[in-house]
């Protein structure tokens, strides 16, 4: 069984969860610390030498880190249920949709940067805070505008009929926003392709508040 080493607040690992669960891959669920200094992150390190969550154990010879490179060895694995489809258009319109959150916008929001910039920098929260709401504003604005101008902008989903990479993609980030009561009330699409996408198990599955540490991915 693989084994995804995860953490119940990680976007990255968030949107993990949310593909392996769509595609019906049953996987255990390793839950690990996100305190760079504990023992248990150095433990960690043995298996992921960066020490960032997620990483996932396929056998002992292959532990893959990224969650970009573990959606693509899962798309590539379990291409039954896929997540990325349609012609070749729409599987670009798919990818460039899902890089402004896992390449723009995550990077600059994720745990060690904003303890960095506390720890390091010493900028005090109000600024930090700023700074999170500046990046997550300054990707969901452009989603938004690709979501409306996409040359069919009925879909339940973000670009097809049916869940994609991009959806994927999208939830934890709005996931996130909303539970640090970030003000999403410009965004309607993204809104309502959250709640179509919260509607199945499989989004459900993934949330960051059903997760504990006796928790197994394939529920």
């Amino acid at each position: 069984m693989l084994k995804l080493f995860t953490h119940h607040r990680s976007v990255s690992a968030h949107r993990v969860r949310i593909a392996l669960n769509y595609k019906g891959v049953a996987f255990q669920s390793i839950f690990t610390g996100l305190d760079g200094a504990s023992d248990e992150r150095q433990q960690y390190r043995q298996i992921n030498p960066e020490g960032l969550i997620p990483a996932l154990w396929v056998e002992n010879d292959l532990v893959i880190s990224q969650s970009s490179a573990i959606l693509e060895y899962l798309e590539e694995r379990y291409p039954e249920r896929p997540l990325l489809h349609g012609d070749i258009n729409q599987r670009a319109r798919i990818r460039s949709f899902a890089q402004i959150a896992i390449a723009d916008t995550h990077p600059l929001n994720n745990l060690r940067v904003l303890r960095y910039l506390r720890d390091e920098m010493d900028v005090p929260y109000d600024r930090r805070r700023a700074w999170f709401e500046h990046w997550l504003h300054a990707a969901f604005g452009p989603m938004e505008s690709l979501l409306a101008h996409q040359p069919a902008a009925d879909y339940s989903y973000c670009f097809t009929e049916r869940p994609s990479l991009a959806d994927v993609c999208l939830v934890p980030q709005v996931s996130m926003a909303e539970r640090y009561g970030v003000n999403l009330g410009n965004y309607p699409i993204i809104r309502r392709v959250y709640r179509a996408c919260m509607a199945l198990g499989a989004f459900q599955a993934a949330a960051p508040d059903t997760q504990s540490d006796s928790a197994h991915g394939s529920k």
